[in-house]
């Protein structure tokens, strides 16, 4: 269940998936606490996907003309307000926009210069009476259907760090009567995948069956990433050996899948399945293969690209690094640092991260050194990376003077930084600022001392000849 209490965003006290109300005159609640979609139990899923499909006619929602602007101006004879350049963007909630659409009659001005997009966006969560408003606006102004338009703003909420309120907004059209497309469902499918809301997204499967959209490749593949996102391999895989038609993107989800959950076999039997693969197809798997600490065939697999003439991108690139730099293969992260320069990889922070990886792990600190002082944009990764490197090597004062420089920076160090400083303590002998860095972890940045941490922590005592301390 999603809840939460909000001024500016209404529903009535318990919108399910079944779409039916609970209070029949919810707009007089000024600050209701919402139960925006209820997954319960007691719903099967035939008569889940028929509420959202035929949605209560009670859920119909008016608009209070003593609070909206009237939709034309019935004044006769010449407009006394001449027209005004007052600008027709520039609003942020639904009394704002009825301000704006009032100056646009006093002054003559066609309600079709306001931005439709942004009056979906301004009303969409809001009280029911400005969704109303926004609807006859579109009705009224718009040249296309109000489904694209509600589109846009679905996608943008799915796409959002709250993808909730995409379900929000879906739970608001299907009560409103207002017709789906494919474009709708996937961009619920998409928020249902990012929140691992499973019941949901079967509903909306079953929907998607009902409404005749399973000719849809674009939605099926939604759908089957939808499940797969959710952790259902089985479902996935029956969908997908069910699929009528199947392009490159069905195939590369489900290798992406199968390698993250570790089924590297199956992955790679659907793979040499593949009528025609791309350079995702083959990433996945390299990518999948090092992530199972196998690099060896990582690498062997990248040569078979190399020799099917495809290209690598970014994230090919660091899966391949990462890959050198668990087997030492120097020859091959230099070849792959060039291809990645002439290709214009150097500003991408993630292969810089593994470039300065992989060549400190091959005993290359000052070529790791050059990346780190090149790059335009470092991370606490980057930092850390580079400290931990020069630790490694015995350079302690380098450690100390390039963490000297991250705090001055604003970064904020992790676990990974402080095991770093801890190492280079320990080769310089410096017991009482490994002390100090100890202590800093827990009182200054709030984190917890792992195995590593005391691992240095018992060889730095030792070096400095106090067992009992280590002890």
């Amino acid at each position: 269940i999603f809840a939460w209490t909000s001024r500016r965003r209404y529903f009535p006290p318990s919108i399910s998936l079944k779409t039916r109300w609970s209070d029949p005159s919810p707009c007089r609640q000024q600050h209701p606490r919402v139960a925006l979609l209820d997954f319960g139990s007691a719903d099967p899923p035939n008569s889940i996907v028929e509420g959202l499909e035929r949605p209560k006619p009670c859920c119909r929602l008016t608009v209070s003309s003593r609070q909206l602007p009237p939709l034309q101006n019935n004044q006769k004879g010449p407009n006394p307000c001449p027209p005004s350049n007052l600008p027709t963007t520039h609003f942020a909630s639904p009394s704002e926009l009825q301000q704006l659409h009032s100056h646009l009659i006093k002054s003559g001005r066609a309600l079709s210069t306001l931005p439709l997009s942004q009056v979906a966006a301004v009303c969409a969560l809001s009280f029911p009476s400005a969704f109303s408003y926004a609807r006859e606006i579109f009705h009224r102004a718009a040249h296309q259907p109000e489904t694209v338009l509600w589109n846009t703003h679905l996608n943008s909420l799915a796409s959002s760090a709250s993808p909730v309120d995409a379900l929000a907004l879906f739970a608001r059209l299907r009560c409103s009567d207002i017709a789906l497309d494919t474009f709708t469902l996937s961009f619920v499918l998409k928020a249902c995948s990012k929140l691992s809301a499973l019941p949901l997204g079967r509903a909306v499967h079953g929907l998607v069956e009902k409404l005749g959209f399973h000719s849809d490749l674009f939605l099926l593949n939604t759908v089957l990433h939808m499940y797969a996102s959710c952790g259902e391999m089985d479902v996935a895989r029956l969908l997908f050996d069910k699929m009528p038609m199947r392009d490159v993107v069905t195939w590369n989800i489900m290798i992406t899948q199968y390698t993250k959950v570790g089924e590297m076999e199956i992955a790679r039997e659907l793979f040499d399945s593949m009528p025609e693969s791309s350079i995702l197809s083959w990433t996945a798997l390299i990518a999948g293969y090092v992530q199972c600490r196998n690099p060896r065939e990582a690498i062997r697999l990248f040569h078979e690209m190399e020799a099917a003439g495809m290209r690598s991108n970014e994230v090919t690139v660091v899966a391949v690094l990462a890959a050198c730099a668990d087997l030492g293969a120097l020859d091959l992260g230099r070849r792959v640092h060039e291809y990645s320069d002439q290709c214009g990889f150097q500003k991408n922070i993630r292969v810089c991260n593994t470039l300065i990886d992989m060549y400190i792990k091959c005993g290359c600190v000052e070529i790791a050194r050059r990346v780190f002082d090149g790059m335009e944009v470092r991370s606490v990764v980057s930092w850390s990376a580079m400290i931990g490197g020069h630790a490694m090597h015995g350079q302690g004062e380098e450690a100390l003077e390039l963490f000297s420089r991250m705090t001055q920076a604003g970064i904020q160090p992790n676990a990974v930084t402080f095991v770093g400083l801890l190492h280079a303590c320990s080769h310089m002998g410096l017991l009482e600022e490994g002390r100090r860095f100890f202590a800093s972890m827990t009182r200054d940045y709030g984190i917890t001392p792992e195995i590593e941490h005391y691992g240095c922590m018992v060889d730095l005592l030792s070096r400095a000849g106090t067992p009992r301390g280590s002890s």
